[in-house]
């Protein structure tokens, strides 16, 4: 079984087409999308214009993240953008006035999603609403004992934002890193990553995504967002 897979999209539309096209021509069996299709970026209804299509052509399963748990409405939604800073909710309500009211609710939301000995889901193998990282192998041992208990092997996460392998010694994590707002450090390139399953064994490869980060900051400069939060999210760019 061959899995593309996509994660933290963030409303960056020109990134997320290119992996589309690139995943279509290597080919793959399931497509998946790890969560946060939106916030930060500034292409909202050209995001969920391409993800409409990857669920009707290649259907894309949507695990849902974070930030489409804010668009989506709930107490809980509510809560958690109170306590955003506020250059960060600023452009959750940009996001929210670019939308059409129900967007998000057009989609097929899942919060997890497993295949053999791999589970997935955003963040964490924790229960939904638990945003917790796995940034470090001490919080990838933790997150691998949750899996274990599970009866997995393998897990597959996004929401940190970078590629990342940790061999447990419970299960294995992989976290992948982001289409729309890369933060390692060492490498800024937008990313998707094709994932093989055979077995009890799982593979996972990245891929590049060519693309110039100066577009994606450009476009955030033309917005109407105010030049502290336009600064402050050019940053994972730069």
């Amino acid at each position: 079984m061959r899995i593309a897979a996509l994660t933290d999209i963030h409303a960056a539309s020109d990134p997320l087409q290119l992996a589309l096209t690139a995943a279509r021509r290597e080919g793959f069996d399931r497509m998946l999308i790890l969560g946060d299709l939106l916030t930060y970026g500034v292409q909202p209804l050209e995001t969920l214009e391409l993800v409409q299509g990857a669920a009707a052509r290649d259907g894309a399963i949507l695990i849902s993240g974070n930030h489409d748990m804010l668009y989506r409405g709930s107490p809980a939604a509510e809560s958690y953008r109170a306590a955003l800073p506020d250059w960060l909710r600023e452009s959750v309500d940009w996001t929210a006035a670019h939308i059409p009211p129900g967007g998000m609710a057009a989609f097929d939301w899942r919060e997890s999603w497993s295949l053999g000995p791999l589970f997935a889901a955003h963040a964490n193998p924790f229960d939904y609403g638990d945003w917790r990282y796995i940034r470090s192998a001490q919080e990838a041992e933790e997150a691998a004992a949750a899996l274990a208990a599970r009866g997995f092997l393998y897990g597959l996460f996004g929401h940190v934002h970078r590629h990342r392998r940790y061999d447990c010694a419970a299960a294995t994590i992989f976290t992948l890193a982001s289409l729309g707002q890369p933060r390692d450090d060492g490498d800024r390139t937008p990313k998707w990553a094709m994932i093989e399953v055979r077995g009890d064994f799982v593979t996972v490869e990245s891929r590049d995504i060519d693309f110039d980060p100066e577009d994606q900051m450009h476009a955030i400069r033309a917005t109407t967002l105010s030049p502290a939060t336009q600064e402050r999210l050019c940053r994972f760019f730069a």
